[in-house]
């Protein structure tokens, strides 16, 4: 939910009912307070204190994908494997650099289940990262190539089987022999 600054001021002169300040006390118990200033004013309505009460009233946040109810926190080191978790954990280090260098919230960069996805799903392309939910061209164009190098310089490239290493390295008898191989049509 978001937080809507409003403000409401009360005059409360010293030689008027006693009514005013129990209605200042009422508002300010039944309302989240952000500031009050108070000052001492001699106008039109007399002498007396101004009280301007800066408050806070909870806005339900049209964007919210659930409705006021906040989401549950993720322990990544359950979801993703040993492996995955150091990368992710360097991938975070990398997004607060970011984000410290360009006065922005780490996850203004990437979320952390941005992260993990990038993490899990072993993200190869720039195309890989756009399709991650909640990931738009402009993050793609900034971070999408830093990121993608942090996961091709920690992910081992895959193993070939060994059989099929072997017969690719060695070539065919009539090569080896020095006869050209032969052509069918």
């Amino acid at each position: 939910m978001a937080l809507l600054t409003q403000y409401r001021s009360f005059f409360i002169s010293p030689f008027g009912e006693p009514s005013i300040c129990d209605e200042l006390n009422a508002f300010l118990k039944s309302h989240r307070i952000v500031n009050v200033e108070k000052r001492l004013v001699d106008g039109e309505r007399g002498t007396g204190w101004l009280f301007l009460v800066e408050y806070g009233q909870e806005v339900k946040n049209s964007y919210s994908p659930q409705q006021g109810q906040s989401q549950p926190r993720v322990d990544y080191r359950d979801v993703l494997s040993d492996q995955d978790f150091a990368l992710f954990d360097k991938a975070r280090q990398l997004r607060k650099s970011l984000s410290e260098k360009q006065g922005l919230p780490a996850y203004a960069v990437f979320t952390n289940e941005q992260l993990a996805a990038m993490i899990k799903n072993k993200a190869k392309t720039v195309k890989d990262i756009a399709s991650i939910p909640g990931v738009g061209d402009a993050k793609v164009r900034q971070y999408a190539g830093v990121f993608l190098k942090l996961i091709a310089d920690h992910t081992p490239a895959p193993a070939a089987a060994p059989a099929a290493a072997s017969a690719a390295e060695q070539p065919p008898e009539s090569e080896a022999a020095g006869e050209a191989p032969e052509l069918s049509l």
